[in-house]
């Protein structure tokens, strides 16, 4: 009866602390801009060159390689192996997906939620 207890107890702390964790992955855009970016943030935006240049703008600084030819081009990130890359898009999807692929090469990822969609383009300037 004791050893059922504490598999129990065990099961339940361990399902409340996956269920109740932060996801560390991901942060939103407006975190982003107000508590980490800054000159030496390391930003991957994954879109097409033209949503790159187009509208929404880009981040300055940031290092452009399209979703497609990411996993392709992971030797160009070779040297940020050891910091936080910030990945971005337009809304938070490809970006997601880019972090999964950095994060499985034993990179350090983080997807920007809302992507450029959320971006403020006053604070432009690092």
């Amino acid at each position: 009866m004791k050893k059922i207890k504490s598999i129990l107890m065990f099961l339940v702390l361990t399902f409340s602390m996956s269920f109740c964790s932060k996801n560390v992955d991901v942060i939103s855009m407006q975190e982003f801009q107000n508590n980490i970016l800054n000159d030496k943030s390391i930003v991957l935006d994954v879109r097409t060159e033209e949503e790159y240049f187009g509208p929404l703008g880009h981040i300055n600084g940031a290092i452009l390689i399209p979703i497609d030819q990411l996993e392709n081009r992971l030797s160009e990130l070779e040297i940020y192996k050891n910091d936080t890359i910030y990945v971005v898009c337009r809304s938070g999807n490809r970006s997601n997906f880019g972090k999964d692929i950095l994060n499985a090469n034993n990179f350090k990822a983080i997807n920007v939620d809302g992507g450029m969609l959320a971006w403020k383009a006053d604070t432009d300037e690092r």
